[in-house]
Formats: structure tokens, sequence, C-alpha cells
């Protein structure tokens, strides 16, 4: 009786799961741009927070990046909570004997999910599309005075799939983003940035961290499968166990 009652509950709450997730229609595929490069989708802020002790470079950095239309964050997509589990590479070194030049490291996080609303361009009939990203590394490149970091850009390439269109079907890629701040240099994040994330909780409550403006960004969706129930369950369960 209590295996029937355990199949009937996981039946119950799979069916609830999946009813959760209002697939009218998968994402409408194109490549979107961010408006500074004359496309429709608003450009990004982005954040790196990480514990005392920590740093960007470090494991334990976890990172959030939200749309910014000049009023409000996160209103069109965001990608959050995908988390450094060891430190940056460092794959160049043009840094000369004075500590002058510049080095770039790759950074791979892990786990993390991307939202997209539903009003956005791609918009099919859901309210939203959701899911994990399923790779996501961060190029960024450091510049260095007397062996002091003082600025730093970074390019990300990430591939992700949404809730109940399991295929992997959408990649951003951010070509451009910018350092503006970090407390490593004694400053403090302004408001209007996403919050430094608990890489534990993916709650905003660590202290210590960086900020970046995120433009020129490209959001490609290709081909998101009509999900099916058993492919849609496979999905959750991945995202659920």
């Amino acid at each position: 009786m209590m295996r029937i009652a355990t199949r009937v509950l996981l039946a119950a709450v799979a069916v609830t799961l999946v009813a959760g997730v209002a697939l009218a229609g998968a994402p409408l595929s194109g490549n979107y741009k961010t408006n500074d490069i004359g496309g429709p989708i608003s450009v990004g802020r982005y954040t790196e927070g990480w514990a005392a002790g920590g740093g960007a470079l470090l494991a334990g950095t976890t990172m959030m990046a939200e749309s910014w239309n000049g009023v409000s964050l996160g209103t069109e997509w965001r990608y959050t909570c995908g988390r450094e589990l060891t430190p940056g590479v460092l794959i160049f070194d043009a840094v000369d004997g004075n500590g002058n030049g510049n080095r770039t490291y790759m950074k791979t996080f892990t786990g993390g999910m991307i939202w997209l609303s539903g009003s956005g361009p791609w918009g099919n009939g859901d309210p939203f599309y959701s899911g994990p990203i399923d790779s996501y590394r961060e190029f960024e490149t450091v510049q260095y005075s007397s062996g002091q970091p003082v600025a730093a850009v970074t390019n990300v390439q990430a591939i992700a799939h949404f809730i109940g269109y399991p295929s992997e079907c959408v990649a951003f890629t951010v070509a451009n983003g910018l350092l503006i701040g970090s407390t490593a240099f004694g400053m403090t994040k302004p408001a209007d940035y996403p919050g430094f994330l608990d890489g534990t909780t993916c709650n905003p409550t660590m202290t210590n961290g960086a900020w970046w403006n995120m433009m020129t960004m490209t959001l490609s969706i290709n081909n998101c499968a009509t999900p099916v129930k058993a492919g849609s369950w496979g999905a959750l369960k991945r995202i659920y166990r």
C-alpha cells in the first residue's frame, strides 16, 4: 500500500510540474541582439559574489546577470546562480617584469538557470521560458599596472535548455563585459546592480563581489523541441531530482 501511495504521489508531482510549465509553444528561433548593437533586447548588468577571503578568480564565486532597461533589472532576461567550483585557469599572460600588461583567465561556472520573459521577441505563448544552464565559460582579461589589477573585460559563452523543451536549443554570448567596480578595490556596489549571491542558497546575502556592465550580447534560439511526455519528464527529473 505504501508503494502504491508513493507512486501516486510521484505521479501527482509529475503532473503538477508539467502543468506548472505552460507549454503553449516553444520560443521562436532567432538571433536576438542587445540594443547597443541594434537589437530588440536590453543590455545587462552582472555581479559576481564571494565569501570573505574569496575573489573573482577563486572557487566559490557565484554569478548573477539581469537585463537592464535603464529603470528596472531582470524584466526581459536573466541568468543566475552558476558557481565556480575551481579557480580560473590562466590561458594567456602578457604581464612584463614591471608588472604591467594583461592576463586572460578561463572561468568555468557550474549550475545556474536562465529565464526569458514570454513577452520578449522570442515569445510564442508561454508566460516565460526557464531552464538550467548546461555549459558556461567566461574569458576574463585583467589589466595590471605595477602588479595590481586596475581594469577587466570579459566574454561569455554559454548553452542552456528550457524546462519542458529539453533540447539544448539556446546559446548566449557576451562579447563585451566591462568591470565597473569591486569591493576588492574598496568600492561599494550601487543599488541598481544585481545582488551578490550566496552559491549555496542563491540568495543575495554576500557582501563581497564585483559588478559589470554586459553589452554586445547575442541570444540564439534554434529549434527548441516540441515537448513529449517522456522528454518533459526526463528533463524535469534532471532539474528536480
